[in-house]
C-alpha cells in the first residue's frame, strides 16, 4: 500500500484562492478526537519545535506518543519490545536516517504502519524511502487531514 500522501493536486479556478483555501484546511483539518480505540504511534524527528507541533497533533488526535530523535533511537526502542499501531519517521536524521531505520525495522519483522515524513519533493529520494518497507510518504508539515489518513489506515 506504499503511496505519497499530501500532495497538491489543484483544479480550476482562482488559483491563488484556492491554494489559500486548501493550505488552511490542511492546516486546520478536524481536529476532533477519533471515537475509535487509543492509538500509540511513534514520532522518529530530530527538530525539537517539529516533534512538539507533530505530537501536539497527534495527541488532539487521541494518540498516546513517544518521541526519538534519530533511527538508531527507534530501532533500540523496537528490540527493547515496545511496539506501535504507527511510526511517523523523518527521511533525514542523524546517527540512522529514516531510509535505513525503516528497512531495519521491517528486516526485524516490524509490522506496524511506518510513515515516511519528507519536506523533499524529489521522486527519487520519496521512491527510495518507500522501498525501504514505508506503508506511505508524507510531505511534511504533518496536519490533521494527514492523520485523518494515516487513522483510516489504522481503523481498517
Amino acid at each position: 500500500m506504499a503511496a505519497a500522501v499530501g500532495v497538491k493536486g489543484l483544479s480550476g479556478g482562482n488559483k491563488r484562492e484556492e491554494e489559500k483555501e486548501s493550505d488552511m484546511s490542511n492546516m486546520v483539518g478536524d481536529s476532533s478526537m477519533s471515537d475509535a480505540k487509543k492509538f500509540t504511534a511513534l514520532v522518529v524527528d530530530n527538530n525539537i519545535v517539529v516533534q512538539n507541533v507533530e505530537q501536539m497533533l497527534l495527541h488532539k488526535k487521541g494518540f498516546e506518543t513517544k518521541v526519538v530523535e534519530n533511527g538508531q533511537e527507534a530501532v533500540n526502542i523496537f528490540s527493547e519490545g515496545n511496539s506501535f499501531d504507527v511510526v511517523f519517521m523523518e527521511m533525514k536524521l542523524p546517527i540512522m536516517d529514516g531510509i535505513q531505520a525503516t528497512k531495519e525495522l521491517r528486516a526485524m519483522g516490524v509490522k506496524c504502519l511506518i510513515f515516511g515524513m519528507t519536506t523533499s519533493e524529489s521522486k527519487f529520494d520519496i521512491q527510495a524511502f518507500l522501498e525501504a518497507g514505508l506503508d506511505g510518504c508524507i510531505l511534511k508539515p504533518l496536519d490533521f487531514v494527514k492523520i485523518d489518513s494515516a487513522l483510516k489506515c489504522l481503523e481498517k
